[in-house]
């Protein structure tokens, strides 16, 4: 490691350093800020380099040589009196004094209403120069926390939900060209599925000359519309209702797998906006990559690994090794990847899903066979399981996907729960190593009852409640740090009140308990769809005064 020189940053509460903004006001402002909650000195701003000492934003220009910063890369470092932030966007440089505030300055983002802020009045800072550019482009976590766009750029992600950058983000065949407004003076436009055109929960026709001029023009009128997105997906409808006409029959069969029509039809499109990249989706139906057909330059290839198993890492795990091979099938055809990557229990939203482990090893592999965005699709209502953590954990590995994934728990949960933390990683530990010892069996779309033999085994919830407890014991005298420890517990609770765990008297106290914290929290729902908490509540009194015939 070779240091700079310290750079005394504050005094007493006073500091002699101004803000030279140049290119990057925002990222100058946000930095002036917390350097004042940090130190309680005021930083004035200079449009101008003078020769105070200075934190300045500049304009990164690469050398001959030199990997371009792109538009998230940054560096920042020490040089001569100042520290200078270089960027080639006002986002990257906002990243950059993120960064540097958490590495250098020792800040913390947990949530999107609780970080650490330190309180130095003589803060001094010596590092060595820091330089990142992403692996991954494009990096999104789908959790609520994350739509706060403030949020969001402190962990140098995409605000959730809002896809950032996107024109259509996928499904898009239902927009550009709706049944609603088609089928019946068009039925020829929408799939044949047994001798018969279908409009509703179907596809399009996509052999037919006309479906490929009439969705060039409506594309046409939103790229328009919104010029400064870069991607738009061209991408199937979310059913497995492909067309079954002889010529999409022939082209699918000269790929070897129905993205044959879909690929040779978006590689048209792409042809007819060559600044733009134009997405699809391997998904479902699609997922295998054609025998013959390339992505072209500007096609970008969305693939979703929704049936591999969430409790080993994809690489090594036998039940993924169909996800494994698409991905390593699609890597030798296409240079840059976006993966949809699953996070969640559909159908459990709140119950135990223990994954951390195997997060930091699926990202790697991702990495290594050239995925360049990644999409995290987890709880994106209030609450699930540790969903704090999970962001969190999920946000520090698509930026850095080498960092040790036990080092990023250990210190959220540290500086989150304090006292209760070293419970809560023993809760953490046991379950994933029972979970793993066991087969590692983690569906999506499963549930507490999935593994009532396994990680949720009666011997163990009792376990599971020893260390919840003395994790509140740890923090009873604080009652922000109470809450949180009994948020953390909602997951367990919900799984054993599935599992019909204790006594009837424990059973009616428990779901009373859960209630009353699920709704301090705000969640509302336990199934993606349909179960919404106060249903669940109902739903699980009445199952049990119908046990006890009461």
């Amino acid at each position: 490691m070779n240091l700079q020189k310290p750079i005394r940053i504050a005094v007493n509460r006073t500091t002699k350093m101004v803000l030279i903004e140049g290119p990057f006001p925002r990222a100058a402002a946000i930095l002036g800020r917390y350097l004042e909650k940090i130190t309680g000195a005021h930083f004035a701003v200079n449009p101008v380099e003078c020769i105070l000492p200075s934190f300045v934003f500049a304009k990164h220009h690469p050398k001959e040589d030199e990997e371009p910063l792109g538009e998230s890369g940054f560096i920042y470092r020490i040089f001569d009196k100042d520290i200078r932030f270089e960027a080639e966007t006002e986002q990257a440089a906002v990243y950059a004094v993120y960064d540097f505030l958490e590495r250098v300055v020792g800040c913390r983002y947990f949530t999107s209403s609780e970080e650490y802020v330190p309180y130095d009045a003589n803060l001094t800072v010596c590092f060595e120069e820091t330089r990142m550019v992403p692996i991954l482009d494009f990096r999104e976590v789908y959790y609520w926390d994350f739509e706060d766009p403030a949020f969001a750029e402190k962990h140098k992600m995409a605000p959730s939900k809002q896809h950032q950058g996107w024109g259509f983000w996928c499904h898009s065949f239902q927009e550009l060209i709706p049944a609603e407004e088609y089928f019946d003076t068009h039925p020829e436009y929408f799939s044949l599925r047994e001798g018969k055109r279908v409009g509703k929960n179907a596809q399009l026709c996509l052999s037919n000359p006309e479906v490929f001029d009439l969705l060039v023009r409506r594309l046409r009128i939103e790229v328009e519309k919104h010029p400064e997105a870069k991607y738009w997906s061209v991408s199937q409808n979310d059913n497995d209702a492909y067309c079954e006409c002889e010529e999409c029959r022939r082209l699918n069969e000269e790929d070897g797998s129905p993205m044959g029509s879909v690929l040779r039809f978006v590689n048209r499109v792409a042809a007819e906006f060559p600044d733009k990249i134009i997405s699809t989706l391997a998904y479902w139906y699609t997922r295998t990559a054609p025998k013959l057909t390339r992505p072209d330059e500007n096609v970008h290839i969305m693939l979703c690994n929704i049936e591999a198993n969430r409790g080993l890492p994809i690489e090594v795990d036998p039940r993924s090794v169909s996800s494994k091979q698409e991905l390593l099938d699609w890597k030798e055809i296409c240079d840059h990847l976006f993966l949809w990557d699953y996070c969640v229990q559909f159908r459990n939203l709140v119950s135990p899903f223990p994954n951390l482990r195997v997060l930091a090893p699926n990202i790697r592999f991702f990495v290594e066979n050239h995925v360049r965005a990644l999409f995290s699709q987890c709880n994106g209502l209030r609450g699930g399981e540790f969903s704090a953590l999970r962001g969190y954990l999920l946000a520090k590995l698509m930026w850095e996907p080498d960092r040790d994934s036990e080092e990023i728990i250990r210190e959220f949960l540290d500086g989150y729960y304090k006292q209760a933390a070293p419970f809560i990683l023993r809760y953490i530990d046991r379950m994933q190593a029972v979970s793993e010892e066991s087969g590692g069996e983690l569906n999506i779309f499963g549930g507490p009852l999935d593994a009532a033999d396994t990680y949720l085994a009666p011997a163990l919830l009792a376990e599971y409640d020893r260390l919840f407890d003395e994790a509140e014991a740890a923090v009873s005298a604080d009652s922000e740090l109470l809450f949180r420890v009994r948020t953390a517990r909602l997951s367990l609770q919900y799984a054993e009140i599935c599992l019909d765990y204790g006594t009837v008297e424990e059973r009616l106290a428990r779901i009373a308990s859960f209630a009353a914290q699920a709704r301090r929290t705000g969640l509302e729902m336990v199934e993606e769809r349909d179960i919404t908490l106060d249903r669940f509540v109902t739903d699980e009194l009445a199952r049990l005064a119908g046990q006890k015939g009461w």
